[in-house]
């Protein structure tokens, strides 16, 4: 495991990990609570085994995020670059599609069927759930293996840390998050940049800490749950900022 000792070792990490793209097309399965439940699991053992068996390791990729989303559709897989994609797949369809991406092609009766047009759709920024989003907080879900952190660094992670770090004071980053207007996610909405200036405002000489509440209180809802599965890194980047901008010492996950 590599240890950085400065900003300076993170930015050189951060460029080295940026240009180094994986040039190869990838096979994108969302395995999250929902696609778990649905199946994703055996896609994911069976497209391993298929890419080893026919030496295909070296020209696609197998990439495992959270979920997308759309969790009616699991367990689906996602081919990148080219965005296409399939919804409900059966295990025994992996050859198939495994096949259509060393070829450049697309398995169309595979593809996504618009319940009212009834025709297919075979990119995924096309179909009506996902064309009207403009999607923030789970916007990096399908691009980021949540177990590995390089991955979260490659996409942008824990630049903006780094950024307010070095450059900015406390003080200044708790008024740009009142200026946000940024609230908690529960039935309160209380506003964050208060939250982060009044405990800024504390002092004490065992340290401060920060909590950050990922309860669910609603039976079955898994909101907190799809971005602590999907990107646990962005929770712990937030974590930190919100520590440089009151002075705790100490974070908690709830």
């Amino acid at each position: 495991m590599q240890q950085l000792r400065s900003i300076e070792e993170f930015k050189i990490l951060h460029e080295r990990l940026s240009s180094d793209l994986d040039p190869r097309p990838q096979l994108v399965i969302s395995n999250g609570t929902c696609g778990q439940a649905s199946g994703s699991n055996d896609l994911i053992r069976i497209a391993k085994k298929v890419l080893i068996q026919q030496n295909l390791t070296g020209k696609i990729g197998l990439n495992v995020t959270g979920c997308h989303g759309f969790c009616e559709t699991e367990p689906s897989i996602l081919v990148e670059p080219q965005r296409t994609f399939y919804p409900r797949v059966d295990p025994a369809d992996i050859p198939r599609i495994i096949e259509s991406v060393v070829h450049g092609d697309v398995v169309e009766d595979l593809l996504y069927r618009d319940p009212v047009s009834r025709e297919r759709i075979e990119k995924q920024d096309d179909i009506p759930f996902y064309k009207h989003q403009d999607r923030v907080l789970l916007s990096k879900s399908e691009k980021i293996d949540p177990i590995r952190i390089f991955n979260y660094i490659r996409n942008g992670g824990y630049t903006a840390f780094c950024k307010l770090y070095e450059s900015t004071e406390p003080e200044a980053v708790v008024e740009a998050v009142k200026t946000s207007g940024l609230r908690g996610r529960g039935g309160a909405g209380f506003p964050t940049g208060l939250k982060w200036e009044l405990l800024s405002k504390q002092s004490s000489k065992g340290g401060k800490v920060l909590i950050c509440n990922a309860d669910e209180g609603d039976p079955g809802a898994y909101m907190d749950r799809s971005l602590l599965e999907g990107n646990p890194h962005s929770i712990i980047e937030g974590m930190l900022i919100g520590a440089l901008a009151t002075g705790a010492t100490e974070g908690i996950i709830y």
